[in-house]
């Protein structure tokens, strides 16, 4: 089991989602993903948090302050 992490902040584009996908492809079954999500809309969260599920993750996130998601993920 490996752990990764992921920070992102600020208003995303397309290519930055294509990037966050292309990284949620390393992670393997059973590895832990951490993605921090700073001065983030919720939209944006909204949008990472599908793609996840879409991906085969479940999901544990918080709300640490407005704009500010920590979501802990592992592959199934």
């Amino acid at each position: 089991m490996s752990n990764y992490r992921l920070d992102v902040t600020g208003d995303l584009g397309l290519m930055d989602y294509s990037n966050i996908y292309d990284y949620m492809g390393v992670v393997d079954m059973k590895d832990n993903f951490v993605l921090r999500l700073n001065d983030m809309n919720e939209q944006n969260f909204n949008m990472i948090y599908t793609m996840l599920k879409e991906n085969n993750f479940d999901i544990c996130y918080e709300n640490t302050a407005p704009g500010q998601w920590e979501i802990k993920a592992v592959r199934r």
